[in-house]
């Protein structure tokens, strides 16, 4: 099956467009929890065939085209952290993320990058230290000024530029990034089919909410994503990206409160873009 490229959604490894520094574009002391981000499901899942790839696009490229928030699911193992969906690893580590994503912010510091980091698949039982300690050991070897130092998220972007903030979505000890708690999240993904009644009933969830109210000190978290034995991610990423892009442009000047987060799989280049313009930029792309 041949690579399908359009506005809305893109299996192709080249985006159309770059977005490359649309943070800038935003007043320093613009409310962090105010914000519309593009963000990607399962970001850096290319292997194990179509039932587990998640994604064409490689980290670089989606952070050139404006995603800003990544979802890296790691299996703990060997006292270090191998990016996985479920039991299929996808031949990198955290520390590799991390480093792209600190070569992208070295190249422009006006930006903000979330990195959501969630525990997948078996522990390797000899690892000789909680998951917790290996996430510490593996920020240690990268720059302090790139990494938000709280437990919260940053009041306004501008105390964030050019840092990685991580979204901690695993159990520990003690917080090393931002509770996943902080975000009110919508992440139902099993759509049993890609039949007219699967497909309303994921984008019913999404849709609601996208048009819920943004709670105080809290961040809504959409992810549009969805997939089973049935459907396979592309095939629901086709439809649901079709829906979201109409929403989007339907909405367009008429909404006045932000998305928050929408995590989406094989985006195209112009629905990242539209979601981007819904910010308080001071001039448009």
């Amino acid at each position: 099956m041949g690579a399908a490229q359009r506005k809305d959604y893109d299996r192709t490894k080249h985006p159309t467009a770059p977005n490359l520094k649309w943070m800038d574009r935003i007043k320093n002391d613009q409310p962090f929890t105010e914000l519309s981000i593009p963000g990607t499901h399962q970001s850096v899942c290319f292997h194990g065939g179509p039932g587990y790839q998640s994604q064409s696009w490689p980290l670089y490229s989606q952070y050139e085209v404006g995603i800003r928030f990544v979802d890296i699911p790691c299996r703990h193992f060997k006292r270090d952290l191998h990016v996985h969906n479920a039991h299929i690893y996808q031949g990198t580590l955290l520390r590799d993320i991390l480093s792209t994503s600190v070569q992208f912010l070295d190249n422009y510091p006006c930006e903000v990058i979330l990195i959501k980091i969630n525990k997948e698949f078996s522990e390797d039982n000899n690892n000789g230290q909680s998951m917790e300690e290996t996430l510490r050991d593996i920020l240690s070897s990268f720059p302090e000024n790139r990494l938000w130092p709280y437990t919260y998220l940053p009041n306004t972007i501008g105390e964030a530029r050019g840092r990685i903030v991580l979204v901690q979505d695993f159990d520990t000890g003690r917080d090393v990034g931002v509770p996943y708690s902080t975000f009110h999240v919508e992440d139902h993904w099993h759509v049993a089919s890609v039949l007219h009644h699967d497909i309303e009933g994921k984008w019913n969830r999404a849709r609601r909410n996208l048009n819920q109210d943004p709670q105080p000190l809290k961040m809504n978290l959409t992810f549009t994503n969805g997939c089973s034995a049935g459907a396979y991610p592309t095939a629901v990423a086709e439809h649901i990206n079709t829906k979201l892009f109409a929403f989007l442009k339907d909405t367009r000047g008429k909404n006045p409160k932000p998305w928050g987060i929408i995590c989406m799989d094989f985006p195209g280049a112009e629905l990242v873009r539209m979601i981007i313009n819904t910010n308080k930029l001071e001039y448009k792309y």
